[in-house]
């Protein structure tokens, strides 16, 4: 029984490691990878009143925000940590406030929700990305 006293900590240790060791492979794997090279993307906004702007851009950003920063007339404001990059507050001056109504910006690509922020989403050739005012109901621009 001593013995196993001894030994605990040794493999409590070890197996943290093992779980960070895995869970660097994971992220190492599934991190977004930018595309080097011209990309030709588009760039829509879906306001709350269900109105669109639209953006074609060509570009050699590597990341989405780089993007949309050499877009005359399409503006993001937000708030920016360096984990997460990026929280979109107000585009174009239209502001999505989710204490007051439970609004947020989504950001989705090809139509569906991308997983990292404006920041950190890596971009590719031919990709269509939309921010869509939305409340947390779920309901879009325009409800």
């Amino acid at each position: 029984m001593n013995r196993f006293k001894r030994l605990s900590p040794f493999l409590g240790g070890c197996t943290a490691i093992a779980v960070l060791a895995l869970l660097l492979v994971i992220y190492t794997l599934t991190r977004p990878v930018p595309m080097a090279g011209t990309k030709n993307i588009t760039v829509d906004v879906v306001y709350k009143d269900g109105t669109t702007d639209h953006y074609q851009l060509k570009t050699e950003a590597q990341f989405l925000l780089e993007a949309i920063n050499a877009i005359p007339g399409l503006t993001l404001e937000g708030t920016t940590t360096e984990e997460t990059g990026l929280m979109v507050i107000k585009i174009n001056g239209k502001q999505a406030d989710y204490k007051k109504d439970g609004a947020y910006w989504a950001l989705l690509c090809n139509g569906e929700p991308c997983n990292y922020g404006v920041s950190q989403q890596a971009i590719k050739d031919g990709e269509h990305y939309t921010f869509q005012y939305t409340l947390s109901d779920g309901k879009g621009g325009g409800a």
